[in-house]
This record gives structure tokens, C-alpha cells and sequence, in this order.
């Protein structure tokens, strides 16, 4: 009896420790215009500040977002689901682009929250120029919501792979075009799509499990007393 009850105890203590350690059932990929559902070029308007994108059981809410010194507000432009033709000119942008291509431009920026799991990779076209004179790019973040961290910036190249290790350790996410001096006869820049971790459900069945077996058992054991 003892040793049983070790067993399962050992069980949930196993269950314990998977559940204080981050662990995935693996990566989900978000095709923002894809998921907007391919509007024909050069694109639409998600009609809203905020538009929730969903896969299966899994959301993800998209936030127009304007800077004002070292802080973030909810924007006033609406999002737009742009279509350029080619790859890394597809993706979310903003109404209101100056340049007419409704893209993210200085001093804006679209939010990234309400994900489950974490964003593990975002990816930025429409980078016109080079590393050393084109448009340029940030990624911020955050988990109240107010106090923001940069987490990478860069230029040019035509499309960006951010995949830092520092974007697991944030729940909101602020892509954006920092510069107010872009590179010349450039279309700002675009969201095209981020790739998020899927928690692994079976770690929170083991902790449960582990739990509900020892419970049992000792109510067992105090049954076998009383008798």
C-alpha cells in the first residue's frame, strides 16, 4: 500500500514540476492575410481598430496601436489586410499610410495579444532598401500592456525573420516603424505573420491526474482504518 501510494504521489510531484516548466505541444503559423481571407489587391479594410484572427480552438487579436514618447495607446486607424502580389508585401498594415499603400508608418504600430502560448517568430515585409539605408523596423514587448521593451529593430532587406529567444517571455507584442525619416520612395512596412507555441495540454492532465490518484488512495487508507 505504501509503496503504491509513493508511486502516485511520485506521479504528481512529476506532474508539479512539467507544470512550472514551459512545455509545448508544438507551433501554430499565422498568415495574417491569408487569414483575412485573401482580399484581392491591392487589399480591404478590416473595418475596426481590432479584428480577432482564430484557427481551431486558438485566437489571436490584432490592435491598432499609435506611439507617443515611450508610450502606447490604441490607434485610430483601422486595419488593413493588404495584398501587394508578392510575398513579403502581404500581410496587415494600417488605413491612413501617407504614401497610399496602407502600411504601418511612423509613429504606428499593430499589437499582438490575447495568444495562447507565446510568439516564437514574427515576420516583416515591404522592407525596401538595405541594412544601412532602407525602411526600418521594431518589435516591442510587453505583459501589462503599459511598460514596453524593445526587442529588435532593423532595415531594410525586403523581408524579416524576427525569431529572438526574448519574444517567449512576453504576452503582448508591438510591431512597428520607428523612424520618422523612412528610407527614400519607400512603402513602409507590413505584418505578414507570426508563429506562436501551442501549451501542452497533457502536462496540466498529468498534474490532475497525480492529484485525484492520491486523494484516492488515501481515502482508501483511511477507510482500511476505520474498519
Amino acid at each position: 500500500m505504501k509503496s503504491k501510494f509513493a508511486a502516485v504521489c511520485s506521479a504528481a510531484a512529476l506532474g508539479i514540476a512539467a507544470a512550472s516548466a514551459p512545455a509545448f505541444a508544438g507551433t501554430m503559423s499565422w498568415n495574417f492575410l491569408t487569414l483575412a481571407g485573401n482580399p484581392a489587391q491591392p487589399g480591404a479594410s478590416l473595418m475596426g481598430t481590432s479584428y480577432t484572427f482564430t484557427q481551431g480552438s486558438m485566437s489571436l487579436t490584432a490592435n491598432s496601436m499609435t506611439q507617443s514618447g515611450s508610450s502606447w495607446a490604441m490607434g485610430t486607424e483601422d486595419l488593413y489586410a493588404k495584398n501587394g502580389g508578392s510575398v513579403d508585401e502581404s500581410g496587415l498594415g494600417l488605413m491612413g499610410d501617407p504614401s497610399g499603400d496602407h502600411e504601418i508608418f511612423y509613429p504606428n504600430g499593430i499589437e499582438l495579444t490575447g495568444f495562447s502560448g507565446h510568439v516564437s517568430s514574427v515576420m516583416i515585409g515591404s522592407l525596401q532598401g538595405t541594412a544601412t539605408n532602407g525602411e526600418s523596423w521594431a518589435v516591442f514587448g510587453s505583459n501589462d500592456g503599459s511598460t514596453w521593451t524593445q526587442l529588435g529593430s532593423g532595415m531594410g532587406g525586403g523581408a524579416e525573420d524576427f525569431t529572438a529567444s526574448s519574444l517567449l517571455s512576453y504576452s503582448d507584442l508591438i510591431i512597428a516603424e520607428p523612424s520618422a525619416t523612412p528610407y527614400i520612395n519607400s512603402n513602409d512596412i507590413v505584418l505578414m505573420g507570426v508563429t506562436t507555441t501551442v501549451p501542452e495540454p497533457g502536462t496540466l492532465a498529468l498534474f490532475g491526474a497525480g492529484l485525484l490518484g492520491c486523494a484516492l488512495l488515501i481515502a482508501r487508507r483511511r477507510r482500511v482504518r476505520q474498519d
